[in-house]
């Protein structure tokens, strides 16, 4: 362990030197490790005359008065005071050693000494001086016996102060040419990032200029604060303050651009001297879509994200975590970025970069140490091995074809094209291993399910084209329930007629009339929400084929009307002709007959009965030249003649139900296949 004895510190400046010289201000335990430290700070003593009867210790009690902690690790500690000890109240928040395992309380903004102990001698490194040889910007720290601290190189500079003690001077010792100086030098020592006067050219400052640089002992794999302390070089620029001065969060440059970039020419990817096309990868995440059949739009909520390598660019201290690599706006508006189009829309819509565009740097190669150009530690990613991504919330509308022929029983397929507008396809294609398109928004939408998402890649034409195809599943409930069940029961209805009774037409007809005027309006009114196509769709076919059917059994409810007539004259003329009849049996008992035969289109058992027994007891009772034998048989044989508008409606009933029932068959068969 080494000990630099350091004097007039108040507490706080006490603390950050000792770290930033590598060590801590100790805190001595035991009566041995006092007299360790003692014999150090006498040592000085003796040499420079200073007096150190007391130096500071490395607990305090601001945090909460009376429980006192270690100052580094923030561990409880038990002191062992003096007499009288602690007195200071809250007035006096730090410690300092008086003796073996003795300690006071006292201001922290008095004037003490201050042990740094050091666990073992660190390398010091000087950044931002641009120098050649790396020999020339390493140092070590040293006190000589006057208790002077000084930086001696591994070759010919060294760091000292001078007689004064009012500046710092870095010079070589062996030419003595004085290369720089330091003034007000914080806290008295010239270690963290501070301000040099250039005392000879220096990265291309001249003379007398005045150059930022960092003399620190953080190893790599740190960062050094302003103050010289360390941190892990993965806290740097990560959102949050970790140095206690908090500059980590300061000068957080991501992006080395090269001496001479074009920001409208594309990068290059070079393998042997032979140039191939950048692979753009895009990854498109569709996060809800609304369907409109009548005008066959889709309008999409996407977000796209492209990502590609950069090979004119280099990265510097780059997190893991991805999300720490943000690319500021400003820097952002200086980079190349791929422009896509999308090109089946309505109106003009394509990928930009504005505030709304992320633009980040995914850590995946290894890093390189950078030069001491500047005042710090980097690590220099290249950007072939670590890719740039941007990624940007888009709201379009997507112009679709849809094939309407099997509405409402389809499938369809809504299309996003996008065109690589940035370049020909001789410099910039699309990634057809790694580029990707999801659905995550919900799949049923009002009138179609989400299916799968395909991808069809064409970067053989002059401009790469990506053809992202969205398969739409008809959800047809809605149109069965308020179109084909209705018209269903309609065409059912219109069925039932042909079993009304002959003699109420008007009841018929009236019935198939509005069965029709109400599936003709189903017809229009589906028709209407539908895009206008020369072709018919199957709900067309199905309202269309039911107003042919109601139109059919109208058609022969007329034919059954005027049948039913012809059949009563054709009866009367038949009475009227008969010999038997004509002569024997009067017109009023074969006009009865007759209306019993026309009337009732079942003619049963008991009404034909009743009819011979009333025409044979009329026959006998006015008839006397005629037998009862022939009036019995002509009776008979008119009973047993079927009137026409009878056969009519039975064949009716037969050939209207096997219409209905084949194309019925014909119609969902075509459907369920």
């Amino acid at each position: 362990m080494d000990y630099f004895v350091l004097s007039d510190f108040t507490a706080s400046a006490a603390y950050q030197v000792c770290e930033g010289i590598g060590g801590s201000v100790p805190t001595p335990e035991s009566a041995a490790e006092y007299h360790t430290i003692m014999e150090a700070v006498i040592g000085y003593q003796i040499a420079d005359d200073l007096s150190c009867d007391t130096f500071w210790v490395g607990i305090s009690d601001k945090e909460k008065e009376g429980v006192w902690t270690d100052i580094k690790s923030k561990s409880l500690f038990h002191p062992s005071w003096a007499v009288t000890e602690p007195d200071g109240d809250k007035l006096e928040n730090c410690a300092v050693a008086v003796g073996p395992q003795q300690f006071a309380d006292t201001r922290c903004d008095e004037l003490n000494c201050a042990v740094c102990a050091v666990p073992r001698r660190p390398v010091w490194r000087i950044f931002g001086a641009c120098e050649i040889y790396q020999r020339n910007i390493h140092l070590v720290a040293l006190q000589d016996q006057s208790g002077k601290v000084f930086f001696r190189g591994y070759s010919d500079y060294q760091i000292t102060q001078n007689e004064v003690k009012t500046e710092w001077v870095w010079k070589n010792w062996r030419s003595n040419q004085t290369i720089a100086t330091l003034s007000k030098a914080i806290n008295g020592v010239p270690v963290g990032r501070q301000n040099w006067t250039l005392k000879k050219p220096m990265c291309g400052q001249a003379e007398g200029e005045t150059r930022r640089l960092l003399l620190t002992h953080c190893t790599t794999g740190y960062f050094s604060c302003d103050d010289a302390s360390c941190i892990p070089l993965h806290q740097r620029c990560d959102l949050k303050f970790d140095c206690r001065d908090r500059s980590d969060e300061s000068g957080c440059h991501m992006v080395k651009f090269p001496p001479v970039y074009r920001q409208d020419l594309p990068p290059e990817i070079n393998n042997n001297n032979n140039s191939q096309p950048l692979p753009i990868t895009l990854y498109l995440t569709i996060e809800s879509a609304a369907v409109h059949t009548s005008s066959m739009h889709m309008h999409v909520n996407l977000n796209v994200s492209m990502t590609w390598q950069e090979a004119r660019l280099s990265f510097l201290n780059l997190n893991e975590d991805y999300t720490l690599n943000r690319v500021p706006y400003e820097t952002m508006q200086k980079v190349w970025v791929p422009v896509i189009d999308f090109t089946n829309t309505k109106g003009n819509h394509f990928t930009h970069t504005d505030q709304q565009t992320t633009m980040v740097v995914s850590m995946q190669g290894k890093p390189s140490l950078g030069d001491d150009t500047q005042p710090e530690e980097l690590e220099v990613y290249s950007g072939l091995e670590n890719p740039i991504s941007v990624r940007r919330k888009y709201s379009v509308t997507f112009q679709c074809q849809f094939d309407l022929k099997m509405y409402p029983f389809d499938e369809q397929y809504c299309h996003l094209e996008l065109t690589m507008l940035s370049a020909s396809s001789r410099l910039l294609v699309f990634n057809e291993a790694a580029s990707t398109a999801i659905f995550q928004g919900n799949p049923l939408l009002v009138e179609y399910f989400v299916g799968n998402v395909d991808i069809v890649f064409q970067n053989d034409k002059d401009f790469a084209v990506m053809l992202i195809k969205l398969k739409l599943l008809r959800r047809s409930g809605f149109i069965i329930m308020n179109v084909y069940i209705p018209s269903l029961c309609l065409l059912v209805i219109s069925y039932l007629t042909l079993y009304f009774t002959p003699t109420n037409f008007q009841v018929r007809i009236l019935a198939s009339l509005t069965s029709l005027l109400v599936v003709a309006t189903l017809y229009t009114q589906a028709s209407s929400s539908l895009p206008k196509t020369s072709y018919f769709k199957m709900v067309d076919v199905w309202l269309l084929s039911s107003i042919f059917f109601i139109f059919i059994i109208i058609i022969i409810h007329t034919i059954i009307d005027r049948t039913r007539e012809w059949d009563a004259r054709v009866g009367c003329k038949r009475m009227n002709t008969s010999p038997t009849l004509s002569g024997n049996m009067p017109m009023s008992n074969y006009t009865s007959m007759t209306s019993m035969r026309v009337n009732s289109p079942d003619n049963g058992a008991t009404e034909l009965d009743e009819t011979r027994r009333n025409s044979v007891g009329t026959s006998r009772r006015n008839s006397a030249g005629v037998s009862q034998y022939d009036a019995q048989s002509v009776t008979f044989d008119l009973a047993r003649l079927r009137p026409l508008h009878e056969i009519v409606i039975l064949a009716s009933r037969v050939f209207v139900l096997v219409l209905l029932v084949v194309f019925h068959i014909i119609y969902w068969t075509v459907v369920l296949a």
